[in-house]
């Protein structure tokens, strides 16, 4: 069995990780190359070239918008950017004008650009919601009838006391009972020089524990601790979008509307 090239593998990797910016540099490469085909009179290769960066550059526009129609019986900006520039891409056949062809390839290139753009934000934030994560720990070390128990943190009541050794990652927010040690805090809070806590202070889950050994007293629950809120606040805004956003939806979708109305009347 013959094993990929490691050149290819890197390409296979970036398509599955940056499917849009892949979608949106190959669309502008086919644009250019199409441009200069024609400039060249080879008026056949251009329109191959220039119906594959249609196609590879409006694929996940035209997905959206024709979802978009169907299932919320609307239309958005993404179909009519498609419609117009198949509409351009007609025109130009019909009346033999190519570089119309050239205008609507490089309205399909501005929507997918925009589209990578959009992609990248949306990675940004998944990559903070996960290191996030990693900040968290799936067990804690408690002291229940006298006796040493290490439970998941979802089983943390409160009033448990919970024991965290040296080197160790806070499992959840707590206050002191017992020790003295430095938590490395900068995850949290962004403080470079480690904090020194004692007894009475309050702790972070997430943080790092130094080099003495802790006993600490839960006093909320784990799902309202620091970190967990953080997580939270992070995942609505990723999945809620704000009211300007809300408020350009809806003028998208009016305007998308009045454009076909207009279109309809000039046919008719």
């Amino acid at each position: 069995m013959v094993s990929a090239s490691p050149s290819r593998l890197r390409f296979f990797n970036l398509l599955k990780e940056h499917p849009d910016a892949v979608a949106a540099i190959s669309c502008g490469v086919l644009v250019f190359l199409g441009w200069q085909t024609l400039n060249f009179g080879w008026i056949g290769a251009a329109l191959f070239i220039l119906t594959a960066a249609y196609v590879i550059g409006g694929f996940e526009s035209a997905r959206e918008g024709l979802t978009t129609l169907f299932k919320e019986k609307e239309l958005d900006v993404d179909l009519l950017m498609i419609v117009a520039a198949l509409g351009a891409a007609g025109l130009g056949l019909w009346r033999r004008e190519y570089y119309m062809i050239v205008d609507g390839a490089v309205l399909i290139l501005i929507f997918a650009i925009s589209g990578a753009l959009e992609g990248y934000a949306m990675q940004r934030t998944e990559r903070s919601i996960q290191g996030l994560m990693s900040l968290t720990t799936d067990t804690a070390r408690v002291m229940r009838n006298g006796q040493e128990r290490t439970i998941p943190i979802s089983e943390l009541r409160i009033g448990d006391q919970v024991l965290v050794k040296p080197g160790e990652l806070v499992p959840t927010d707590g206050l002191v009972m017992e020790g003295f040690s430095t938590l490395n805090q900068a995850s949290i809070t962004g403080e470079s020089i480690p904090v020194e806590k004692t007894v009475g202070d309050e702790v972070f889950a997430g943080t790092i524990n130094g080099s003495g050994a802790l006993r600490l007293k839960i006093h909320q629950p784990p799902e309202s601790s620091l970190i967990q809120r953080v997580i939270r606040l992070v995942q609505q805004a990723q999945n809620e979008a704000p009211p300007s956003q809300q408020f350009i939806e809806r003028f998208e979708r009016s305007y998308a509307k009045v454009i076909v109305g207009e279109m309809k009347t000039l046919w008719l």
